[in-house]
């Protein structure tokens, strides 16, 4: 009798033990946090799977590192380059582009470069080179930085010569915030401009150059099955629907591949 009420309360306990959390990490550009869409992901996926995102929120380039290392699970980023030499060197499971915004150049509010007058991205930069006027740069691994330093060769335009060039070394919402005290130019994906537009002294001077699309891909690392549902709920599922309907601002976020 007593053996059997030992097997019963030891078979009690482990029903009502707790499961382990489900979770997985996701490295993924700042530019997600930045626009409120990462947030939007972590609350709709936990409602629809009751899996956690633990993201660690860096630029595109250090994300890769991390997934190299091992460290991340699934990462999203924004930097085709690095990431086609990621996929040749690392082989992950999988690699999607699956969404796009665009790349915005916005500025104090006299304009003193005339870069709303522009012809193409390239040449808002020559002009705010030859103006001399205050740039802040992410000067980070970031995706935003990588097509940064390709509108510069595009202008024939050396930023450093420029000593109102100014490497940073901020996320996207911090170096916004940082031109909006400084009155200085900067580029910035749309979404996160435009989330904090209300509360920066910046306006939107130069838009529309299709050498400022912006797309954003997903890969899935590891093997880790929560990681697994998360991609596919993201690409097929309930995740690629709130994407979709995603608006800043009342203006549509991301366009969909």
């Amino acid at each position: 009798m007593r053996r059997a009420m030992i097997a019963i309360a030891l078979l009690l306990a482990a029903c009502t033990r707790e499961a382990p959390p489900k979770s997985f990490v996701l490295a993924t550009t700042s530019s997600l946090q930045g626009s409120g869409v990462l947030e939007l992901l972590q609350v709709e996926l936990k409602r629809d799977t009751g899996i956690e995102i633990h993201p660690v929120v860096i630029g595109s380039g250090q994300a890769l590192q991390l997934a190299a290392q091992g460290q991340a699970d699934v990462t999203i980023t924004h930097d085709p380059g690095a990431e086609k030499r990621f996929v040749a060197a690392h082989k992950p499971r999988l690699y999607r582009q699956f969404m796009w915004n665009d790349f915005v150049i916005v500025g104090p509010m006299d304009d003193r470069a005339d870069v709303a007058h522009a012809r193409s991205a390239g040449n808002a930069f020559a002009r705010i080179a030859k103006a001399h006027a205050v740039f802040m740069s992410r000067n980070d691994q970031s995706g935003t930085y990588a097509k940064e330093r390709a509108i510069w060769r595009a202008a024939l335009a050396v930023p450093e010569f420029n000593p109102g060039y100014l490497k940073m070394g901020q996320p996207m919402a911090a170096l916004l915030r940082s031109s909006s005290e400084m009155q200085a130019y900067t580029l910035s994906d749309r979404a996160t401009y435009e989330q904090l537009a209300p509360s920066l002294r910046l306006r939107l001077l130069y838009a529309g150059d299709p050498f400022l699309r912006n797309v954003y891909s997903v890969m899935l690392i590891s093997g880790d099955s929560n990681a697994s549902t998360f991609v596919e709920w993201l690409l097929h599922g309930r995740g690629r629907s709130l994407l979709d309907a995603y608006s800043i601002q009342g203006h549509r976020a991301f366009h969909l591949l």
